[in-house]
């Protein structure tokens, strides 16, 4: 993995430890000439930090060099959805002829103006299948430092051993950071002066707003064809329905009513005189011919007609007789 020299965050928080030291110079806060030795890892936090690592260790090992710390990006920011997650690996390697106890690694994140910082930002140790939150605190300058000695392993001479961390803030806050600096410091065996190199990873892009209206429902560009109907009108006429023949059927005439009239004389009487038809005889003729109809009135002029020929020549017939 590539080494970085130091980014001007990563110069900006060891500018800060550096002023922190000499402020408790002045004050008398510092009992050792040999500042670079004695000075905390974590600064501005008042000695409440303790480190494994600060701790000085006596014994026969000889070093040559100093163990090395390495900050390497695992991946770029991941959003989901309302956070978002960086993930850093940090890599402890000793090369030096012999073997420490306490080798103790401090992340550090800087974003500009603090936009990230503790109240919104955690930081997590990945490690055997879990996830461990390492508290963290404020240092003198708008950077996050890792508040804890769980980063921390005894290590053999050639030896490496990595810690996984995540880093994670919520994406409306990780879309405000142009660049987040990821280093480390540490200690071994009370040697503090480890210095990481540092990694710039870059901020989430807004998620693009749509500028233009979604296309509409396609629509039918032709109506739908007409119901077919007749496009000429009908030639001939439709068959009249049938009606009922409202004239009367005529009326068969009985046998008495047309059977001619005897001339012959009934023995010992004179035939009577012709007479007019009576009411009942014309009662008979209208209920014969019925209300009105032509038919019948001629029938009944006929049967008049018969009746006063016969009367006539029944008169005749009598007047000759009487002249013999």
């Amino acid at each position: 993995m590539t080494t970085h020299r130091l980014a001007p965050a990563a110069a900006s928080v060891k500018k800060a430890a550096a002023v922190a030291a000499l402020l408790l110079a002045a004050t008398g806060a510092a009992t050792s000439t040999a500042w670079a030795d004695e000075k905390p890892v974590v600064p501005c936090a008042n000695g409440a930090v303790k480190l494994p690592g600060e701790t000085a260790v006596t014994g026969d090992a000889v070093h040559h060099g100093s163990p090395t710390i390495t900050v390497g990006a695992q991946q770029k920011a991941v959003a989901n959805g309302d956070s978002t997650t960086y993930q850093v690996r940090i890599t402890e390697t000793n090369h030096t002829g012999a073997a420490y106890r306490h080798v103790t690694a401090v992340p550090v994140l800087f974003t500009q103006l603090g936009v990230m910082n503790t109240g919104n930002t955690t930081v997590s140790w990945v490690h055997d299948g879990t996830t461990v939150a390492l508290p963290t605190r404020m240092g003198c300058d708008p950077s996050v430092w890792v508040a804890s000695g769980a980063l921390d392993a005894p290590l053999a001479d050639g030896q490496t051993v990595n810690f996984d961390l995540k880093i994670t803030t919520p994406t409306s806050v990780a879309e405000k950071v142009k660049t987040l600096s990821v280093t480390a410091f540490g200690a071994a065996d009370g040697d503090r002066s480890l210095t990481g190199n540092d990694i710039s990873l870059p901020g989430v892009v807004p998620a693009a707003q749509p500028t233009t209206k979604p296309a509409p429902t396609s629509q039918p560009t032709t109506k739908p064809a007409p119901t077919n109907h007749p496009t000429t009108k009908p030639t001939t006429r439709p068959a009249p329905i049938n009606q009922p023949v409202h004239q009367a059927a005529a009326v068969a005439v009985p046998a008495a009513a047309t059977a001619p009239v005897s001339t012959a004389p009934i023995a010992g009487t004179e035939a009577a005189p012709a007479t007019a038809p009576t009411p009942a005889t014309k009662a008979a003729s209208l209920a014969f011919t019925g209300g009105g109809g032509n038919s019948g009135t001629l029938l009944a002029g006929a049967a008049a007609l018969l009746a006063a020929g016969a009367a006539v020549l029944f008169g005749v017939k009598r007047r000759a007789r009487r002249g013999n």
